[in-house]
């Protein structure tokens, strides 16, 4: 597989990790392209920005990892695109920082899953564990949700599930490779920042489009929410951003949770964060 680095081609393992690009400290941002655009880039770009000090790195000297400038892109993707036989993509960017105060950029491309309206959760023993700071750096090595992704290749091959993870007191944090959001009738939730859930950009988003609304939304740091009536899976590759649960298994197969026959608060939602990250498209490629 072909991977850009600091202005150079070269070649990574197929499907190559972010501990396989670097098995140390680094930081990452993964965004879907679908026709040469990604939406709502700003967010990934802010969530980067935020944790560069901490590797001591200037987000403002990143080479490609602040910038929205299609030029600057397009011959990168354009080359990785063609290499992988792909036109739409998961783009990803490793940031690894150096001796010398700069960093050593990454991106890779791999396909883009076909996005499904509705998902089925497993419920994982995979416990997640403790940031590094707050908020959660988006960071490598990765190495948790590799496990917790590992254990959810065990129960099922199916593709279109994803793993809740739950923090060392039981409560929910997020998911595989997604944040969490649910709606008990009354008012929508998401775990707390203290079960070390990821500030997901998509959660972020889902948070503004339901204040713009005037929606209840609470944080919360509390056990599987049975008393749902609808879940959401958020993040950033899916087309709108966002799926619908349909069903929570346990570890052992039993089913522990179904969606509400009445999905329309659900829908509702889903409607207008898709609306919202479309007005927010960047051409990239």
């Amino acid at each position: 597989m072909l991977a850009w680095r600091n202005g150079e081609y070269v070649a990574v393992p197929d499907g190559a990790t972010v501990a396989q690009i670097h098995d140390g400290p680094s930081l990452f941002e993964t965004f879907a392209l679908r026709a040469g655009s990604v939406e709502c880039l700003a967010d990934h770009w802010h969530r980067l920005a935020l944790s560069c000090p901490r590797l001591g790195l200037d987000p403002q000297k990143l080479i490609l990892g602040q910038s929205t400038d299609r030029t600057k892109w397009s011959p990168v993707l354009q080359k990785l695109l063609s290499a992988a036989g792909l036109t739409d993509a998961i783009v990803r960017i490793v940031v690894v920082p150096r001796t010398d105060g700069l960093s050593t950029e990454w991106v890779t491309v791999r396909p883009l899953p076909e996005s499904t309206p509705r998902v089925d959760l497993f419920l994982l023993k995979t416990v997640r564990d403790k940031p590094e700071w707050l908020p959660r750096p988006k960071s490598g090595p990765w190495k948790n949700s590799a496990m917790a992704w590992k254990e959810l290749s065990s129960l099922t091959t199916r593709l279109d599930v994803e793993g809740v993870q739950f923090d060392d007191a039981g409560n929910v944090s997020e998911c595989t490779r997604s944040a969490l959001a649910w709606w008990d009738g009354k008012q929508w939730s998401m775990p707390a920042a203290s079960t070390g859930c990821l500030p997901s950009t998509t959660a972020n988003q889902l948070n503004g489009v339901l204040h713009q609304a005037r929606m209840p939304i609470q944080e919360v740091a509390t056990a599987f929410p049975h008393e749902a009536q609808s879940i959401l899976i958020l993040r950033s590759t899916l087309a709108g951003g966002a799926s619908l649960v349909n069903q929570v298994f346990t570890c052992d197969g039993q089913v522990a949770w179904r969606a509400a026959a009445d999905q329309s608060q659900a829908h509702s939602q889903l409607s207008a964060l898709r609306s919202w990250r479309a007005q927010r498209s960047v051409n990239l490629a």
